[in-house]
C-alpha cells in the first residue's frame, strides 16, 4: 500500500489576475508563501519517505518552503505539470471561448491519461511508502478521479483542491 499526501501549490499572482497558467513557472504571492509555510506546518508530524513535485517554479517554490529543513528525496516530474493550455496559456480565464478551445490545448482525456502515468510511476517507484506529491490544481483532480475511480466525463464532480491544500489517499 501506499499512502499519496496529494497537494497543490501556494496561491500566485497568475491566479489572482485569473490567467491561464498551464506550463508557466508562476509566482507566488505572499499570501501564496504563506499557505506553503501551513503546508509544511499541516504535514509536520506525518512521517514522509519521499516527495514528488511538479517541475514548475511555483511548485517548487512551495516544496522548499513547506518542507523547511526536512531533509526527504524530492524528484520533479512533468507528469505532474498542470493542465497544457497551448495558445491560452497567459492569456485570461475570461478572455476565451471555453466552449471552442484550440487544437494545442490538452484535453481533459489526455490530463486523466496523464493522471494515470504518474499514478504508475508511483506504484512503481514507491511501493510501500509514505509520499507527498505536490501539483496544481487540475491535475490534482484528475489525480483524484483516478483514485476514486470517477470517470474522465464525472471530473468535474471532485471539488478543486484550494492553494495550499493536501487530501491523503491509500491506495
Amino acid at each position: 500500500m501506499i499512502t499519496l499526501y496529494l497537494a497543490r501549490h501556494g496561491q500566485t499572482e497568475e491566479n489572482l489576475k485569473r490567467i491561464f497558467q498551464g506550463h508557466l513557472p508562476g509566482v507566488l504571492t505572499e499570501e501564496g508563501k504563506q499557505q506553503a509555510v501551513e503546508l509544511g506546518e499541516a504535514l509536520e508530524e506525518i512521517e514522509l519517505d519521499a516527495v514528488i513535485s511538479s517541475d514548475l517554479k511555483r511548485v517548487t517554490d512551495t516544496v522548499k518552503i513547506a518542507l523547511g529543513d526536512r531533509h526527504l528525496p524530492w524528484t520533479t516530474t512533468p507528469l505532474l505539470r498542470e493542465i497544457d493550455w497551448g495558445s491560452w496559456t497567459g492569456q485570461f480565464l475570461n478572455a476565451v471561448n471555453r466552449r471552442n478551445p484550440p487544437a494545442d490545448v490538452e484535453t481533459w482525456e489526455m490530463l486523466y491519461e496523464r493522471a494515470g502515468l504518474f499514478l504508475d510511476y508511483v506504484r512503481r517507484n514507491y511501493a510501500e511508502m509514505r509520499v507527498l506529491a505536490v501539483a496544481h490544481g487540475q491535475i490534482n483532480k484528475a489525480i483524484q478521479a483516478r483514485l476514486e475511480h470517477v470517470a474522465v466525463k464525472n471530473m468535474n464532480a471532485i471539488p478543486l483542491m484550494r492553494n495550499g491544500e493536501a487530501r491523503k489517499f491509500i491506495f
